[in-house]
């Protein structure tokens, strides 16, 4: 089996985040919780799962780096996926 790319990570990632968040704009959760309903376990995918989905613009990292929050354009994909 190959490894996963940095857009399937993404994609699980924000995927996992939209429903943690039952969609709900403003709602933040922890990195980890996103990666673990993810399925995304090891710390450089998650990493690279983060910073594609942040450099896509579908999420925000807050300032303490360990909460995200969808953006209206990350709820969008999460939507169309």
């Amino acid at each position: 089996m190959s490894e996963p790319t940095a857009v399937e990570l993404a994609t699980r990632f924000v995927a996992a985040l939209y429903f943690g968040t039952n969609g709900r704009p403003g709602q933040f959760r922890t990195i980890g919780d996103c990666a673990s309903r993810a399925g995304i376990r090891a710390s450089r995918d998650i990493d690279l799962a983060v910073r594609t989905a942040h450099a896509a613009g579908f999420i925000i990292v807050h300032i303490n780096a360990t909460q995200v929050m969808l953006t209206a354009r990350g709820r969008d994909a999460a939507v169309l996926k």
